[in-house]
């Protein structure tokens, strides 16, 4: 009589995941006139490949004996026959089949499990049907689940990056006895057969900053593990933050600080040529570098500012940290009002005639006093006052520093380029209750106070008045401020530092001072001293 093949297969059915969930479905299988019936294990992957590493069978029938064979070279047993292709041929008369003491007839069960290290054992049972025709031969079908499974990765802002190995990849720290990226079921993942225990995930993209999983995975044989860089999943048992930009950038208005504003609008690219672009998020800028740049600048473009670049600090590899800079456009928008106010037109009077027989007296033309025009003024700086930073002095941009003992215990707060500027009264210091208060200002030295020079220059950023004001001090705790009427062209020209010195103010404080008359240029400003 005609012999017929069984087939036992361990097929894929993508999400079953849970040991002893089966599906049995028909399945042709070609006939073989041999001496014997053949008895095939399939083994295939949860990504539908056939898993030809190795892969070692086990069953039974009765649960008395088992058959055992393993798919290796050296290990394939002299009764039976197969390549290491991930098909387990076994002939029913075989040593290894009547150890199982099973039988290929119609309704004899089979319990079986296919093991190989890096992937989930997976057991499962089938029955025999009656074979009266080459088509009765029957397929179960299940998975064995590679034993890590990296479900994503996203960057620091949510926005997902491909795993497919090019634009963001994952590896696994331990031994690994396969690997592969696929996008089975629509979504890429990277899936990994991890033979050892102890070893951790690493994700990473060209122009981010790898991340490992924070804890060391079990990689057994018993349950898969997964792990997310950002994205989510379920079913992870390691939910990791996403991806680091390679640099990060902040911008706000020059003279103003980042908590009152910061620049939202324009363009921010970087790296060789300023290919790379930026994107923006509350005034923070993300740039995902590639390494392989060389150039290490980074610009700003946009609106009413003046084009502004500053350089950062190479990044040489994924596991490199991410690098920051800071980005103050100024405005492009004149100090001065632009819309002048006309001179008017002096009115004549009329030339008196002289009575006859007079001699008439003539009319002494006055002399006119020409306007002095302002000297540029020698301004003092942070650098020669000793200045490097404000990390230097244990400081950064916010705080606010008394040196209680001195002879000057007034309240400054500086700001990154080594300028200070003064609270003038304890009102005005009320006006800004974000700064804490007067339990948050730190214990300065007066050499550390000195190190920083005092500006007298304010803006108001609350109404984004482009207009800046000089500080007159009139007494211990009172002021004037005179709006300092000239271009900004010229302002830079009678010093250089000026846009460095400008502070922002708010409406409070702005509307507490005085005004006076207007100053006409940067060295009328009177400088501070107590």
């Amino acid at each position: 009589m005609k012999k017929y093949i069984k087939t036992i297969s361990l097929g894929l059915v993508f999400g079953l995941v849970l040991v002893g969930v089966w599906i049995v479905s028909a399945n042709n299988a070609r006939a073989a006139n041999d001496a014997s019936e053949f008895v095939y294990f399939r083994i295939d992957t949860e990504i539908d490949v056939l898993n030809a590493k190795g892969v070692t069978v086990e069953w039974s029938c009765n649960g008395t004996a088992s058959g055992s064979i393993s798919e290796t070279a050296g290990g394939i047993a002299s009764e039976s026959t197969q390549s290491i292709d991930g098909i387990v041929k076994v002939a029913s008369v075989s040593k290894e089949w009547t150890d199982s003491t099973c039988s290929t007839a119609a309704g004899g069960t089979i319990k079986a499990k296919a093991s190989i290290a890096g992937w989930v054992t997976r057991r499962w049972s089938a029955t025999f049907l009656a074979s009266t025709s080459y088509s009765a031969a029957f397929t179960t079908r299940a998975s064995q689940d590679y034993n890590i499974r990296i479900n994503g990765v996203a960057d620091e802002l949510g926005t997902a990056l491909t795993l497919n190995g090019t634009i963001a990849s994952a590896s696994y720290s331990g031994t690994v006895a396969s690997q592969s990226y696929s996008n089975y079921g629509g979504t890429w993942r990277k899936f990994i057969a991890g033979s050892t225990d102890g070893g951790t995930v690493t994700g990473g993209a060209d122009g981010y900053v790898n991340r490992a999983t924070t804890s060391v995975l079990v990689a057994n044989t018993t349950a898969s593990t997964s792990v997310d860089f950002g994205v989510t999943a379920t079913t992870s048992l390691n939910d990791e933050l996403g991806l680091l930009f390679g640099h990060k950038v902040q911008i706000w208005l020059y003279g103003s600080t980042f908590a009152l504003n910061p620049i939202t609008g324009g363009t921010v690219t970087a790296g060789d040529s300023f290919g790379t672009p930026c994107t923006g998020s509350s005034g923070y800028w993300y740039c995902a570098v590639p390494l392989a740049n060389t150039e290490t600048s980074v610009k700003y473009v946009g609106g009413n500012l003046e084009t502004t670049t500053t350089t950062y600090t190479d990044r040489s590899a994924g596991s490199s940290g991410q690098t920051f800079s800071i980005l103050t456009p100024t405005s492009s928008i004149p100090l001065s009002d632009p819309t002048p106010t006309p001179t008017p037109t002096p009115s004549v009077s009329p030339t008196p005639t002289p009575e006859p027989g007079t001699t008439p007296t003539p009319t002494p033309t006055p002399s006119v006093s020409p306007t002095p025009t302002p000297e540029p003024g020698t301004f003092v700086t942070p650098t020669s006052k000793g200045f490097v930073s404000l990390v230097a002095l244990g400081l950064k941009e916010g705080d606010t520093i008394s040196a209680v003992g001195s002879s000057d215990p007034d309240i400054y707060i500086p700001n990154i380029y080594g300028y200070k500027r003064l609270f003038l009264n304890p009102a005005i210091f009320n006006f800004y209750g974000h700064l804490g208060g007067f339990s948050k200002v730190k214990n300065a030295t007066a050499v550390t106070r000195d190190k920083m020079v005092t500006s007298g220059l304010f803006r108001n950023c609350e109404t984004n008045d482009t207009k800046v004001y000089g500080v007159q001090v009139t007494g211990e705790d009172t002021g004037v401020l005179h709006w300092v009427n000239t271009t900004g062209a010229q302002a830079v020209a009678d010093d250089a530092n000026f846009f460095k010195k400008v502070f922002c103010i708010n409406t409070n404080e702005f509307n507490w001072y005085s005004k006076g008359s207007n100053y006409t240029s940067v060295n009328q400003v009177p400088a501070y001293s107590r």
